[in-house]
């Protein structure tokens, strides 16, 4: 499982779900957002030239070395390419 603080007291999670992952944007005592994606789309997300994973409440950009986590259209946090990519092995 895989934690990041986001901005607040907003937390990004990934748990593992069967065969998929699920993301999922937490106030510490709520699900704010939960998305379910296997690792293998996610990967190629990371590698790919795409900037925007996901339509809806929770939503991944990527700039240069960073992931946006993006929650009803505001930017709530960033994570490292690199952690999200060591969760996905």
């Amino acid at each position: 499982m895989f934690n990041q603080q986001l901005s607040g007291n907003m937390w990004f999670l990934v748990q593992p779900s069967g065969k998929q992952l699920r993301l999922i944007i937490s106030d510490g005592t709520a699900e704010l957002a939960c998305r379910k994606e296997s690792p293998g789309a996610l990967k190629r997300f990371l590698a790919s030239a795409e900037t925007r994973l996901f339509k809806g409440r929770l939503q991944l950009r990527k700039d240069k070395e960073t992931v946006i986590v993006v929650l009803k259209g505001e930017d709530v946090g960033v994570i490292a390419m690199e952690e999200l990519d060591k969760v996905l092995i």
